[in-house]
């Protein structure tokens, strides 16, 4: 197995009813399969092959806060429906995320944004770690209309979709990436595919025509 890193990919080419190859900054990487899992970047990268992918960017926010000495930062994740907020330790941090924003590919940090997450945190955790030390983040996650992410097979026959989980794609990661692997492998999966695939959407994954 070979990982490249920091290498940035093109576009796919096709040959008939398959993908050809992967153009990348380094050259062209030629594969006898492709998982196409790029996030916000997947419809991009699918666009050239004629397959639309309804993901557009939702940005989320989140505030990373060190405990440190304080006592009262909790022990398990913590779900806010009121505010919309969700609170989760990690280790000696305390992470509280919320909120969506619908800009575009903009994936620079709302100052507005992020502060009312820290001003929710506070309130509802006081003496919950040193708020004046907090991280802010910000960062794009790939959604479709009905939060469900597109994960099965395309028309070609050697490109296969692992994308458009929103917020949800390290919960998902380990059984979409079994479920991949499977299909791939041309191993029946172990959860049921119906509703998963892009072709559930009015315009879904287009008949490929040469």
């Amino acid at each position: 197995m070979e990982f490249r890193w920091n290498v940035p990919v093109l576009g796919l080419t096709r040959l008939g009813d398959r993908v050809e190859g992967l153009a990348t900054a380094d050259g062209m990487i030629i594969g006898d399969s492709y998982v196409l899992a790029a996030g916000c970047d997947s419809p991009a990268l699918a666009r050239p092959l004629g397959l639309f992918l309804p993901i557009i960017p939702a940005k989320g926010y989140s505030m990373t806060i060190p405990v440190a000495n304080h006592a009262g930062a909790p022990f398990v994740s913590i779900t806010d429906d009121e505010h919309k907020m969700v609170y989760s330790r990690l280790g000696d941090r305390l992470r509280a995320a919320g909120t969506a924003e619908m800009a575009g590919h903009d994936a620079s940090l709302n100052p507005a944004r992020a502060k009312m997450i820290l001003d929710h945190a506070r309130t509802l955790f006081p003496d919950g770690g040193d708020f004046e030390r907090a991280e802010p983040w910000a960062g794009l996650r790939p959604v479709t209309p009905d939060s469900v992410p597109l994960l099965g097979g395309t028309p070609f026959a050697n490109l296969w979709l692992n994308t458009g989980h929103g917020t949800l794609g390290w919960t998902m990661a380990c059984g979409s990436g079994r479920v991949i692997a499977d299909l791939v492998s041309g191993r029946q999966p172990e959860i049921a595919m119906d509703g998963l695939g892009a072709s559930r959407f009015r315009h879904g994954l287009p008949t490929m025509t040469a």
